[in-house]
């Protein structure tokens, strides 16, 4: 029988501890492989595979902290991937295809102004648009955004 597997992807710190907290919830009762994927989005004036560290290097950071608080709080092993990529959903989607994952679990911090909500949502709607699994959609708090926006 495949291996179930559960991909959770990461666009900021603020998501990191609860996502990954969720994602191993949902691997311990199925025994899933989790991998934890952040898509740097790079803009039209650079190439994919440009020679820049600094662009991945918050990437980096975000899988790290949840490859630690995936083993040392859920006791959970995970692997984590980095891919660049000009827009992030589809990218998710490529990723979760490419795995055959059986279930995407993102992050959504509801925006304040209609431009923030067009513009910073789209790839959460993309994802519930486009995937080719189930999809779990996690809302920090409105009070959290209001201490996060002060």
């Amino acid at each position: 029988m495949p291996e179930t597997k559960i991909i959770v992807a990461l666009q900021d710190r603020e998501h990191v501890e609860s996502l990954v907290k969720l994602a191993c919830e949902m691997a311990q009762g199925t025994g899933a492989d989790v991998t934890a994927l952040h898509v740097v989005e790079v803009g039209l004036g650079l190439p994919l595979d440009a020679d820049d560290a600094a662009l991945d290097r918050t990437g980096q950071r975000l899988l790290e902290l949840a490859h630690q608080a995936a083993s040392q709080k859920y006791l959970k092993e995970i692997s984590t991937r980095l891919v660049r990529a000009r827009e992030a959903g589809p990218a998710i989607i490529r990723e979760a295809e490419d795995q055959a994952a059986d279930l995407i679990v993102l992050g959504y911090r509801r925006k304040r102004s209609y431009v923030a909500k067009a513009l910073l949502g789209s790839a959460v709607e993309y994802v519930t648009k486009h995937a080719p699994c189930r999809v779990i959609v996690q809302t920090v708090p409105a009070a959290a955004v209001k201490t996060a926006a002060a």
